[in-house]
């Protein structure tokens, strides 16, 4: 059996709980007061997250399981002190519970059905007792889903990269202009971005730039350049491909203000002229409870 004797719960707020309770922004408590369409539902997302999460509180509590709870902007750098982290809120409370573990394992629960679609959450309001029972009595194992290690101007990144890193200009509009290496094979390239993917992320922003569908525990990596411009009659050969565990990507910036986006918007570094980047498999899979055919459902599109 599973030994859970201490749990970290990291949960979001809820839109409804920051701009409403408190922050109060008058502009969302009027769009509210007169129904608009762009806020009409965050009441009830609102309602079903927190009472999903007293629910899980209270699970865990009938089982006498200690927990300690962190609202996921709080969490710090490391939660591999706990024997099971659970993230309470959607697949973005779920990335941001993976990047401060190296090795614990970690449960996503949806906790508001009407609103997050929960690709990487196994749990909602609906089977949290089951989940936790199948969990405690080893009826299910967690599953080790490859993430991506950032090197910087030599210096490791802290954040293990599960979906998708982003390689860009920092304005959405400007030129990403870079040198790429692999496998010794080195080009200069003008493009709108790449896209450099763990199989966890070819359901998201790679496979919306052309990207191949990956199961959810495969053991390769895929990187995608977006919009590439090349010189009449010039052709790139390094705009796309998959890459094994043991292979690397070289980059390097020649961009005065580019940047670095891992999992997201939240997460980013500068990547200016003259900066060089590796990119590889870390060495830290994440243990993750997920259905490992998740991923299935895209390639019925």
């Amino acid at each position: 059996m599973a030994q859970l004797a201490k749990v970290l719960i990291v949960f979001k707020k809820s839109t409804f709980q920051i701009q409403a309770v408190e922050h109060k922004e008058p502009r969302f408590l009027k769009l509210l007061e007169e129904g608009h369409a762009n806020v009409s539902k965050v009441k009830t997302a609102h309602d079903e997250h927190y009472e999903t999460l007293e629910l899980l509180q209270s699970e865990l509590k009938r089982r006498e399981i200690k927990f300690d709870s962190v609202a996921r902007a709080d969490l710090g750098e490391s939660a591999d002190t706990y024997d099971l982290v659970i993230s309470v809120g959607g697949d973005g409370t779920f990335l941001d519970a993976s990047h401060a573990i190296k090795t614990a394992p970690l449960l996503g629960i949806n906790s508001a059905l009407s609103s997050s679609f929960g690709h990487f959450c196994l749990a909602n309001r609906l089977n949290i007792p089951q989940v936790l029972d199948d969990i405690v009595n080893d009826v299910i194992k967690p599953w080790p889903l490859l993430r991506l290690e950032l090197v910087l101007n030599g210096t490791t990144l802290s954040e293990p990269v599960l979906n998708e890193v982003l390689v860009c200009h920092s304005a959405p509009a400007g030129t990403s202009r870079y040198f790429i290496e692999i496998d010794g094979v080195r080009e200069e390239h003008r493009s709108s971005g790449l896209w450099v993917g763990t199989p966890s992320g070819s359901t998201g922003s790679l496979k919306s730039a052309g990207g191949a569908i990956m199961p959810i525990t495969a053991q390769q990596y895929q990187y995608i350049v977006r919009e590439a411009w090349t010189r009449p009659g010039q052709v790139y050969q390094l705009t796309s491909g998959i890459l094994d565990r043991a292979q690397k990507m070289f980059l390097s910036s020649n961009m005065r203000t580019g940047a670095l986006y891992i999992d997201g918007q939240h997460i980013d570094y500068s990547f200016s002229l003259g900066d060089d980047l590796i990119i590889g498999v870390s060495k830290y899979d994440l243990m993750a409870y997920v259905d490992p055919n998740v991923n299935d459902i895209f390639l019925e599109d």
